[in-house]
């Protein structure tokens, strides 16, 4: 036989070992295991505890008997069958008990069972631990049996005995190391375990992100780590009923599962605060945070500038600060918790007041919110009403109180109807509502910039609400910003068609100015009657911004005032652009065949179309009808809506719950 056919001849593999069944009173200790003269060691009868609950998980390794010898004798396995004799002393089994073993027939597989066993096991991974600490917890086996049987930690067995609970498509993303241990703990925490399974099938087709499940996790939870809970502290929180619950991995800070309990208490405890604020002529609010618009009726404090400032006046707010920097300072090492806390921050409350008045001519501190803060337990937010002209100061000279009240409450009126929009945001993400109101914004513009006696009539408007109804809200009720801010978004450059024409205009006329060597009004003043309008027309077209960077800061007031902007212009941003490729990547697939729909240009080919190429597809086919989206048209909206809806979001005022309707009276005025 030539050595290519001995070669060719196939290796006969050795065959596996059988599996069989040997009763525990025919099953002995071979002399050749190694340990056979070691005695039974303490950990044996925790051994037996966990057969008992879980049975011999990996079969002993036995040969057939000889003369004298049992009928079979055990190569591997001493202590499993030290703990089977051990439940046999106890009367828990007998000598019929079945036990599972593999027969060693053949002198190799005899060796290899006497040397192998403790050198050819693989490590164990941790999801097989996981599954079978929650299998002995099933058979009612003890936690501390599990850990002295298994080397851990009784607090180690409690946390994997909770991870046995999630669902098999963690575990087994856990096996193939798409998700770490803490990763899995955080799918501990979900109760719901089809959401488990969801959330574990990303991580199994490789895009998964824990952050957003930490979001669903953490999403309406309350901790210790609330700002209110400085001011609270854990023992009136107990002591009220509040219950709280410690995370059992130590990862997350406590929960607390009575968040009511915690509101009221820290609303009792700035009770002296509100009271020392009230008397200082100062409507007092109460919210959750300090981001709120302003309270009905009042405005945000104006921004201060230094330059404007004279010198008593920059005197002043120097001496405001240094009285606050020294109350801070003297309070750096208060503990909120305190009885006697709330009442001594009010001196620095007072202090933050007087610095934040310095400098104002045209309003005055007026209100003050307070809200929950990490630093002290409470912070606050100042608001300004307008300063009575002296036209209306003469019609009350002779000190008639009532009449000074009507002046102040016609001050703060707001007489603007805002009817709320029907905006379709189902589905849509943040960006995508953002990218569809500033393309819809860019469109208005280029159109009233093409109509100055609409622009006139806008201006006028605007003008009109600002200083004869004295509209509350701020610019962001309006669609006009005649605050004279041109529109932009970010580092996004304007769309050629649309506001990019329009900027280009504007261009034109600075060249035009600069030339004149006049200054701006006399510039202004040389333009035939034609050219103000058209330049009037590109100036309040430039200044709308109707853009909305998430789908829950719906402008209600300023929509409306786009529709109306559109129907006096006859806006129709399809006749300079339609939807090109920077617009249309924001869309989703399923965005871009509705588009498809909606133009009437349905094609079975676009559902076999990569995203990209989807794009152009419905790109081309706008350019082709001379097409935009309905979206992008300001539609009139329908309904009413208070003009809380732009924004100013509702406050409580001292006395009321945490939730009250708008319009609700404050302690003081």
């Amino acid at each position: 036989m030539t050595d290519a056919a001995i070669d060719a001849v196939p290796t006969a593999l050795p065959a596996p070992m059988a599996r069989i069944q040997v009763r525990l009173g025919d099953l002995g200790l071979a002399k050749e295991n190694l340990r056979f003269h070691e005695p039974a060691d303490d950990g044996v009868p925790q051994l037996a505890d966990t057969i008992l609950a879980a049975g011999v998980v990996i079969p002993p390794i036995v040969r057939a008997g000889r003369k004298s010898e049992q009928a079979f004798m055990a190569l591997d396995g001493r202590r499993r069958r030290l703990g089977l004799l051990l439940l046999r002393e106890r009367g828990d089994i007998d000598d019929t008990y079945l036990v599972d073993c593999l027969l060693a027939a053949t002198p190799g597989q005899q060796a290899a069972a006497i040397v192998l066993p403790n050198t050819e096991h693989a490590p164990v991974h941790v999801a097989d631990v996981i599954t079978a600490i929650g299998r002995l917890r099933r058979a009612k086996m003890e936690t501390r049996a599990i850990a002295a049987a298994l080397g851990y930690a009784e607090l180690e067995v409690k946390r994997l005995e909770a991870l046995s609970s999630v669902h098999a498509k963690v575990l087994t993303a856990l096996r193939q190391g798409r998700l770490t241990l803490k990763q899995v703990r955080l799918f501990a925490r979900l109760p719901d375990k089809k959401q488990q399974a969801d959330i574990a099938q990303t991580a199994l087709d490789g895009y998964f992100q824990d952050y957003q499940l930490r979001a669903v996790i953490e999403r309406d939870r309350v901790t210790v780590d609330d700002a209110r809970f400085a001011l609270v502290g854990m023992d009136r929180y107990v002591a009220a009923g509040g219950r709280v619950s410690s995370d059992l991995f130590g990862e997350l800070p406590d929960t607390l599962f009575d968040p009511e309990i915690l509101q009221t208490i820290w609303r009792d405890r700035v009770q002296p605060l509100l009271d020392a604020l009230a008397g200082d002529d100062l409507a007092v609010f109460v919210g959750h945070d300090g981001a709120y618009g302003a309270p009905d009726g009042f405005d945000r404090l104006p921004y201060r500038y230094m330059g404007d400032l004279s010198v008593a006046q920059k005197a002043d707010l120097a001496r405001a600060r240094r009285a606050v920097e020294e109350l801070s300072s003297a309070l750096k090492d208060i503990d909120p918790c305190t009885d006697g806390a709330p009442a001594a921050l009010a001196p620095l409350f007072r202090a933050k007041a007087l610095e934040a008045g310095v400098g104002l001519t045209h309003c005055r501190i007026a209100a003050v919110l307070i809200a929950p803060s990490d630093d002290l337990g409470v912070a606050a937010t100042f608001y300004a009403l307008p300063v009575p002209t002296e036209a209306t100061e003469g019609e009350n000279d002779d000190g008639d109180e009532a009449g000074a009240e009507m002046t102040r409450g016609r001050l703060a009126c707001n007489d603007v109807e805002v009817p709320e929009a029907a905006v379709e945001i189902d589905g849509a993400s943040h960006i995508f509502h953002e990218t569809r109101t500033d393309v819809a914004t860019r469109g208005l513009i280029r159109d009233l910039a093409d109509d100055p006696t609409a622009a006139l009539t806008v201006l006028v408007a605007q003008l009109f609400k600002q200083l004869a109804l004295h509209s509350v809200g701020g610019l962001e009720a309006s669609a006009a910003q005649i605050s004279a801010t041109g529109y932009r978004r970010g580092v996004t450059a304007p769309i050629s068609s649309l506001d990019g024409e329009v900027k280009d205009r504007l261009d034109g006329r600075r060249e035009a100015y600069r030339a004149s060597g006049l200054r701006p009004i006399a510039w202004v003043e040389t333009l035939p009657h034609g050219q103000k309008m058209a330049l009037l027309a590109e100036l309040v077209a430039i200044s709308l911004n109707l853009r909305e960077a998430r789908t829950t800061s719906l402008r209600h007031g300023a929509r409306a005032e786009a529709a109306e902007i559109a129907a006096l212009c006859g806006a129709d941003i399809a006749a300079h652009w339609t939807p090109d490729q920077p617009y249309l990547a924001v869309h989703s697939k399923k965005q871009l065949t509705a588009l498809l729909d909606e133009m009437g240009a349905a094609d079975d080919r676009a559902k076999t179309l990569k995203k990209d190429d989807l794009v152009t597809f419905v790109a081309e086919a706008a350019a082709e009808r001379q097409w935009a989206p309905a979206a992008l048209s300001w539609e009139t909206p329908v309904g009413a809506q208070p003009d809380e809806a732009d924004g100013a979001a509702s406050v409580d005022p001292v006395g009321q719950l945490d939730a009250l309707p708008d319009g609700a009276e404050p302690l003081a005025a």
